[in-house]
């Protein structure tokens, strides 16, 4: 049996002395190398891509994330579904679109997927060695359509999937600069007032024997604080921002987070939608690749990132293999909004399931996109509300001692 061939990422010279890097398939490093002078390159170094970054410092890969951006994604799907549905084998297409690739990081991912393929795992393990790159519910959904043999459908939905999902956080994201830049500006002229203005006027009103109102003594206190300290307190906020990441992957904690979440007015049923929508989403790619319904919840169940919403799936899941409908399960679970569970109950009955949980889905998700839309449009008006209430406190505790002073005066 021939052996299998591996990925190597090489650093070689041409014929003009350009530097030169990229991948190449061989059976063994001298191939490698063999491969390279026989295209009239000269070669510095040639190492496994699959062993590129074995071993390196967990703390580190905390602040580097080394996995493929979500655009890089949403192309190598794109070009995947595309050889795979044309009847290409899967080996062949990731080492063609591995091979392509501009960026070193996305072709040595991808040559380590195809060696792992081509030592005879399927596409969803071999990407399971690479979490950073592809998430649980990309490979759960990519599974199932292995199991179900519509692997290029499957993709092909996958691809549409996540090119949505990334015009949305475009959209988000570009919404989000104004008030970001208002933020940004409103707590720096906070803090000149507290640093620079409050004090001054404080030294004047120590010289006057008089007792100031309260929010003026409380200014001051404040101005003082931030003067004395804010070294600590910027190492504090850093230091809490670091706990809490370290802390969040922690399973307890991760799910006392989010069930808190789930409690919270407004956030926790936006939280509830986003769940629901994107579990339609998933269910209608399954069950129409192919997967039999307990199979598709279990695929659903590991694509969410929710410990509460896997708690809950995981029980939905007893029930439907113990015989219940699923509509009947997902009413029980009371996660779901009335609708969706009355057109899973439709689907249920007219056998057009797949045709219900992507009209669910398609709701779900003009929901999800309103709630970030009002959200959105509501953030700039409530930032200009809480700076105009902090400078007026400040002023106020300006102009208040000033205004004592006139009334003590004319008295």
């Amino acid at each position: 049996m021939a052996s299998a061939m591996a990925a190597f990422e090489y650093e070689a010279l041409d014929a003009a002395g350009k530097r030169t890097r990229g991948l190449l398939s061989a059976d063994s490093e001298a191939a490698a190398r063999k491969e390279l002078r026989r295209r009239r390159l000269a070669p510095l170094s040639v190492s496994r891509a699959s062993e590129k970054g074995a071993g390196a410092n967990p703390v580190a890969n905390l602040f580097k994330p080394g996995g493929l951006s979500e655009d890089d994604l949403t192309g190598v799907t794109r070009q995947l579904a595309t050889l795979i549905d044309a009847g290409m084998p899967v080996e062949e297409a990731v080492g063609l679109v591995g091979g392509q690739a501009d960026k070193a990081q996305v072709g040595r991912v991808l040559m380590g997927v195809r060696e792992k393929v081509t030592e005879g795992e399927r596409l969803s393990d071999a990407m399971a060695i690479y979490p950073d790159s592809f998430p649980g519910v990309y490979r759960a959904m990519v599974a199932a359509g292995e199991s179900a043999g519509g692997l290029g459908q499957v993709l092909e939905r996958l691809a549409d999937y996540l090119e949505k999902a990334g015009a949305l956080k475009r959209r988000v994201g570009a919404a989000l600069i104004y008030p970001s830049v208002l933020g940004v500006v409103a707590l720096l002229v906070v803090c000149v007032l507290l640093v620079a203005i409050v004090p001054k006027i404080a030294e004047q009103f120590d010289t006057m024997n008089m007792t100031l109102p309260l929010i003026t003594r409380v200014m001051i206190a404040l101005s003082d604080g931030l003067q004395a300290s804010w070294p600590i307190l910027l190492v504090a906020i850093v230091g809490a921002v670091l706990l809490y990441s370290v802390l969040i992957r922690r399973e307890p904690v991760k799910r006392a987070v989010q069930t808190s979440q789930l409690g919270l007015p407004g956030l926790g049923g936006f939280a509830r939608k986003v769940e629901a929508a994107r579990f339609a989403r998933t269910m209608a790619i399954l069950i129409n690749a192919g997967a039999v319904l307990p199979e598709a919840l279990r695929a659903a169940r590991r694509a969410s990132d929710n410990l509460p919403f896997q708690a809950m799936l995981g029980e939905v899941i007893e029930q439907v293999e113990t015989g219940k409908g699923l509509a009947d399960a997902l009413r029980q679970a009371r996660w779901f909004p009335p609708l969706m569970v009355y057109m899973v109950a439709a689907g249920e009955r007219s056998g057009r399931l797949v045709e219900m949980f992507q009209r669910s889905a398609e709701h779900m998700e003009a929901e999800v996109d309103g709630a970030i839309t009002v959200g959105l449009s509501l953030l700039e008006p409530g930032i200009i509300i809480a700076m105009a209430v902090i400078v007026v406190g400040i002023v106020l505790s300006i102009l208040l001692p000033i205004l004592q002073l006139n009334t003590a005066a004319l008295g």
